[in-house]
C-alpha cells in the first residue's frame, strides 16, 4: 500500500522539477524576436515572398547567409534614407525582413541623448554600392541606418 501513495507525490515532485527546469533553460526570446515573419526579395523591378510556412528551407538558407549583429540600442546620425534611395535599392535588389510586430530598439542621438524607436522591417541592399549597409524601416515608414554587414552582391551571381 506504501508503493501507491509514493508514486503520485514522486510523480508531482517530477513534473514540478520539470517545469521549474525548464523555465529556467528556455532561451530569452531574442532569436525569436528577430526571426522575420516575411523575407520579401526585390530584384530588376520585381518582388517576391517568403515564409517560413510556405518554402522554410529557401527561407532558412536566407536567414543563414544574411549576418547581422542584433542588439538593444544603435547609434543615430545619419541621415534617414529618401524615398529614390529606397526605390533605387529594391530596383537593384535588395531583401527585407518584414515583422508583423514591431520591434523596439534604444537609438542614441547628439548629445548622448537616448530615443526609444519601433521598426517594422531591415533592409539589405545586395549591391555592393551600398557598402554592406543595412536599413531600418520604422513605424512611420522612415528608413535609418542601421548596421554595415557582409555584402550580399554574391546573391545577384547565383541567380
Amino acid at each position: 500500500m506504501k508503493i501507491n501513495k509514493t508514486f503520485p507525490i514522486m510523480l508531482l515532485i517530477s513534473f514540478a522539477l520539470g517545469f521549474i527546469l525548464g523555465w529556467y533553460f528556455m532561451p530569452n526570446g531574442e532569436n525569436e524576436e528577430w526571426t522575420p515573419d516575411k523575407i520579401n526579395l526585390y530584384y530588376t523591378e520585381k518582388q517576391s515572398q517568403i515564409t517560413k510556412l510556405e518554402q522554410p528551407q529557401a527561407f532558412d538558407l536566407i536567414q543563414s547567409l544574411i549576418v547581422f549583429e542584433k542588439g538593444n540600442m544603435m547609434s543615430g546620425g545619419n541621415q534617414p534614407l529618401s524615398a529614390e534611395d529606397v526605390k533605387e535599392m529594391k530596383k537593384s535588389g535588395a531583401v527585407e525582413y518584414v515583422y508583423d510586430k514591431p520591434i523596439s530598439m534604444q537609438i542614441v542621438v547628439g548629445d548622448e541623448k537616448i530615443e526609444k524607436i519601433k521598426f517594422k522591417s531591415i533592409l539589405f541592399p545586395i549591391e555592393q554600392e551600398w557598402e554592406g549597409a543595412a536599413y531600418i524601416q520604422t513605424t512611420d515608414s522612415t528608413y535609418l541606418y542601421f548596421v554595415t554587414r557582409p555584402s550580399l552582391d554574391f546573391m545577384l551571381r547565383h541567380m
